[in-house]
């Protein structure tokens, strides 16, 4: 296994992230400048980026360059081409899988540089992992398996996310000290893989009887639903919605902004549950068809529950009283 001391300059080579890829490669990002704390890591995109543009403030100290539509991936003749960008890095981390990216990706390395690539099963890896490795069903796993290849330990998820100041200031002017925050997100981008409102409304009374605050973060899917979760649930407040405070439009560096103020939240298998992990609010996550094994956020505490375990693989065949049990484990 290669020191991590030993590489000073790092590419981190990727197909684009779009806003949803962004935040589930949060966590890779920090584990990366975990492992290798004084290099020079940059972020390189045949395509865009939200790194570049929507959440770069999440990206300072994590990385320090982020090249975005380069020509260099972007069709088969860029394998032939002067490189876009200098090269030269004594290590560069291929994320994606086709072939031909790969062999792009590749040129970026130093003449005795290292090439580490889960494509063609690692076939044109300068590292590769022991013989009877089987490759992780998940994304964010196969990512920290390469970054332990190269740095010989397994990363930690000991760097926060650099959120701004502002955006940190205004949730605590919403989520003041003193009250324990307890967050609730019953969206989820298909209607299969919520779990009944009604269910989280009983949660949040029960919540609420213990002297926690309930704290639903709606999305603008599920504002509709604002006044029947308050007519439930007096004590409720929900914060994405004040728009005097924050504005209009979807900043998913708010939503990690008031995770920061959250002793702990639940949420069903959403993008909401990513941001919330970002932002290292415990989580208890709720999946139904889909499978924690593959699409879990990383995150430094979290309980999954899964439906199939309680009966059919829907999302509703998970009973309150386990919810209600896992999220006083996390609260405690």
């Amino acid at each position: 296994m290669a020191e991590s001391s030993r590489y000073r300059c790092i590419a981190v080579y990727s197909g684009g992230e779009i806003i949803g890829d962004g935040v589930y490669k949060l966590s890779f990002l920090r584990a990366l400048r975990s492992a290798f704390p004084d290099a020079v890591i940059d972020w390189v995109c045949p395509g865009p980026t939200v790194y570049a543009d929507r959440i770069a403030p999440l990206t300072v100290g994590l990385l320090d360059h982020v090249h975005a539509n380069i020509p260099l991936g972007q069709n088969k003749a860029d394998l032939f081409r002067p490189l876009p960008i200098d090269g030269g890095y004594d290590l560069v981390f291929d994320t994606q899988q086709v072939v031909w990216r790969s062999l792009c990706a590749r040129r970026l390395k130093a003449r005795d540089g290292i090439f580490l690539s889960g494509a063609a099963r690692f076939w044109l890896s300068g590292i590769r992992p022991p013989k009877g490795y089987q490759r992780p069903r998940h994304i964010l796993t196969r990512f920290f398996d390469m970054i332990e290849m190269a740095a010989g330990r397994r990363p930690a998820l000991d760097r926060a996310l650099p959120l701004p100041a502002d955006l940190l200031d205004k949730a605590r002017q919403q989520l003041p000290d003193g009250p324990a925050y307890v967050g609730f997100a019953p969206g989820a981008g298909e209607a299969r893989k919520r779990w009944p409102l009604e269910r989280f409304i009983e949660i949040a009374r029960l919540q609420a009887k213990r002297g926690r605050v309930p704290v639903f973060i709606l999305g603008p899917a599920e504002a509709a639903e604002l006044l029947d979760i308050r007519a439930a649930v007096p004590t409720a407040l929900f914060p994405e919605q004040d728009t005097e405070l924050w504005g209009d439009g979807f900043n998913p560096m708010r939503s990690m902004a008031i995770g920061t103020r959250l002793a702990g939240a639940l949420s069903n298998d959403s993008g909401v549950s990513h941001m919330l992990a970002a932002a290292d609010t415990p989580l208890v996550v709720l999946y139904g068809h889909t499978s924690a094994e593959k699409f879990g956020p990383v995150t430094r505490r979290s309980i999954f529950l899964q439906a199939s375990a309680y009966g059919e693989p829907v999302i509703g065949s998970i009973p309150v009283e386990a919810v209600d049990d896992a999220l006083e484990t996390l609260l405690a």
